[in-house]
């Protein structure tokens, strides 16, 4: 029960490694990100935190860092770069701290404008983990979603559907997770928040609500 909370969590709380499902910001642009999840599943639950933030230092590439479920909890570096106008690649890679196991994603995305007010975009990656230092070794996962975003002003309503399945055990079923969020943006400053579900193994469903506030720089 705890590892499906714990999975769940860490999905609300960034479904992917890289940043999101949409193009490298601007060359010279920043932003910084604080969120925070719950999930439960029947009579249990928890909660999960995140921090990120990002940077493009050159034009087409941008560098992200992650801290999952506060500073003691799991480390991550990222890069992108943006290929052609719709299409991005990166590798993010899961330092051992406080764990003992590197993990290395690389990622592909593919976005592009619907309409003037609607957008779409499409991830897929895979995470590939070290042993760790009792030899134990992760099951290699597949994570692939889409997501369209509905601009209303100046805000932003948004839905995805998320597919995640470990490759290296083809008797654990896939998870699906459907999500629905809303974002209000003033100048640089945005506040969203989502509510999802999580459709896992023997039929179980997780529920998942979450807030997240970033700033632009």
């Amino acid at each position: 029960m705890k590892k499906v909370l714990a999975a769940a969590l860490i999905c609300a709380a960034s479904s992917f490694a890289a940043w999101d499902y949409f193009p490298v910001i601007e060359h010279g642009k920043g932003e910084a990100k604080v969120g925070i999840s719950q999930s439960r599943q029947g009579n249990q639950g928890g909660g999960g935190s995140e921090f990120e933030i990002r940077y493009s230092p050159l034009a087409n590439l941008e560098l992200m860092s992650s801290f999952r479920n506060g500073f003691g909890g799991d480390y991550i570096l990222g890069a992108r770069y943006q290929i052609i106008p719709v299409l991005s690649a990166g590798v993010d890679v899961g330092f051992p701290i406080p764990g003992t196991a590197w993990s290395f994603t690389p990622n592909v995305q593919f976005s592009m404008p619907l309409t003037e007010a609607l957008e779409f975009g499409s991830n897929v990656e895979v995470t590939i983990n070290t042993e760790d230092s009792n030899k134990n070794t992760k099951d290699m996962e597949l994570s692939a979603g889409v997501e369209f975003d509905l601009a209303v002003g100046k805000s932003t309503i948004w839905v995805s559907c998320d597919l995640n399945m470990v490759l290296s055990d083809s008797k654990t079923n896939p998870e699906i997770a459907p999500s629905l969020g809303y974002i209000a943006t003033v100048g640089n400053l945005a506040l969203g928040t989502n509510i999802g579900l999580e459709f896992v193994e023997d039929a179980k469903l997780n529920t998942i609500i979450g807030v997240d506030f970033s700033i632009k720089f």
